[in-house]
């Protein structure tokens, strides 16, 4: 369902998270990382989350001592072997004692091994995939892009399921019926040398037929159609979504990543990521986000998080 009132800027949807009654719980998996203390601490400090902490406890009350961190109402969940604390984090999301999952010094690939696992992960039959949440630079609105982190070289079917992701997350934030911008290099279809453009096509299509339901698909749309009105009447184009995207869906991940890191280095964006299509949102920070948009993410996670729970 989506929200009542539409969330027009990221500081916006700090202060709602800041003052939601009842704090999310995030589960660090692997613990024992200066980074991820301080992130999950001051996350704690906004009145965003909660952290329970996986790991090798007296490595993490140690590292917590010389950072002069308090442990005081935190609980640590002993789990000294690097290769079982993936499985316990999400032991402890399906047990719902903890909302939000975060990677800490556990590799990337044995936490989505275990997030995946038939049995025991948090796998709900959908795509696992990143939504970045940005300020908009044109207006005071937010907008959203997928998929800068997760999904390499989608196909029709995988974009379509990414979409998907990015409508609901979007709904989630009060946008009842959000404008999708399938992007590419050009508006017209050019099926030999250009597949993006096919793909593009096909999905806008499935949007005229009604298979993403209260939500407006156009494309292939070069970036500049999607997100500027000037360009859209220049090159005569019309429609609900020209000129007035909410959403980006990028034809790969080096398009999305290009996009995301030219906003970022650019224009000196913050942003907000969650990576959705599972029980829980995860949380994979990078080493080279700001502390802002760590605190954006986790404040985006932790709504993120109500919603499903209030599903």
């Amino acid at each position: 369902m989506p929200r009542q009132k539409k969330i027009r800027s990221l500081k916006e949807l700090l202060e709602i998270v800041k003052k939601s009654p009842g704090q999310k719980v995030l589960v660090l998996a692997g613990a024992e990382q200066e980074e991820g203390l301080k992130c999950v601490q001051e996350g704690r400090r906004h009145g965003l989350i909660q952290p329970l902490l996986v790991g090798d406890k007296k490595r993490i009350q140690r590292l917590c001592r010389s950072l002069k961190m308090p442990l005081r109402g935190v609980e640590i969940v002993d789990e000294p072997d690097p290769k079982a604390m993936p499985a316990k984090a999400v032991e402890l999301c399906r047990a719902g004692r903890a909302d939000i999952l975060m990677k800490g010094t556990v590799g990337t690939a044995d936490i989505l091994r275990a997030i995946l696992d038939r049995d025991k992960g948090l796998g709900r039959g959908g795509l696992l995939s990143n939504i970045t949440v940005f300020d908009s630079p044109i207006e005071k609105r937010l907008m959203f892009m997928t998929d800068p982190a997760v999904n390499i070289s989608p196909d029709v079917a995988r974009k379509a399921d990414m979409l998907r992701n990015a409508i609901d997350v979007a709904k989630r934030l009060g946008y009842a019926r959000p404008k999708a911008a399938v992007l590419a290099a050009i508006e017209k279809v050019n099926v030999k040398d250009m597949p993006a453009t096919v793909d593009a096509a096909v999905i806008a299509k499935m949007g005229e037929s009604g298979q993403f339901p209260d939500c407006d698909v156009a494309g292939p749309y070069a970036l500049d159609i999607a997100v500027s009105k000037e360009a859209a009447r220049m090159k005569h184009i019309e429609g609900p979504v020209a000129g007035k995207a909410d959403i980006l869906l990028c034809p790969d991940i080096n398009s999305a990543n290009i996009l995301y890191k030219s906003l970022v280095y650019f224009s000196n964006r913050e942003m907000a990521n969650a990576m959705v299509g599972v029980k829980a949102p995860l949380v994979m920070s990078s080493r080279s986000d700001s502390a802002l948009t760590k605190l954006y993410t986790l404040a985006l996670s932790a709504i993120l998080a109500q919603d499903q729970e209030a599903q």
